[in-house]
């Protein structure tokens, strides 16, 4: 009995103690901000992935006059296998990374430069073909996730740019 007091009390200071955690929804001039976000499309398949992820999470309205212009470079930095102790290994690992840029079209002066990367474990099926098709799949994933980050990043931004 003495261990369900210790842990109910353990419990009841780990909630207060982050109390002062605070979720909040979007203000109008935040939410303004950021659906005036112009996206620059990427090139490729994986840049269309990107940017249609990246437009949807961003809320990009057309009736709304951009204010920033945002660029993306999106990359494969590396794709390598990975070793298991002991047995031989068809894994891969993947990384692949975004580097972006938020311009103010006003005064053309860059309010924002920053790059973001993620990794994938790949491969486990043995065939030459599994192994194409996931490394595809993985790269598509990979850029949906990060344009998910990205758009993450748009909003703290123009959050913490306005308190």
């Amino acid at each position: 009995m003495l261990w369900f007091k210790t842990l109910s009390l353990l419990l009841l200071l780990t909630v207060t103690a982050c109390s002062d955690f605070r979720i909040r929804s979007l203000s109008d001039s935040e939410y303004n901000q950021i659906t005036s976000i112009q996206v620059i499309s990427s090139t490729g398949r994986l840049g269309q992935i990107y940017t249609r992820q990246l437009k949807d999470k961003l809320m990009m309205n057309p009736g709304i006059t951009p204010t920033h212009t945002l660029e993306s470079d999106l990359s494969v930095s590396s794709v390598s296998t990975l070793s298991v102790v002991g047995s031989s290994s068809t894994l891969k690992k993947m990384t692949m990374s975004v580097s972006f840029k938020l311009t103010n079209i006003m005064t053309g002066e860059t309010e924002l430069k920053d790059a973001i990367s993620t990794n994938a474990t790949l491969g486990a099926v043995s065939s030459y073909y599994g192994q194409d098709e996931a490394e595809t799949q993985g790269q598509e994933r990979l850029a949906g996730l990060l344009a998910d980050r990205v758009a993450n990043r748009m909003q703290l931004f123009f959050i913490t740019r306005n308190n």
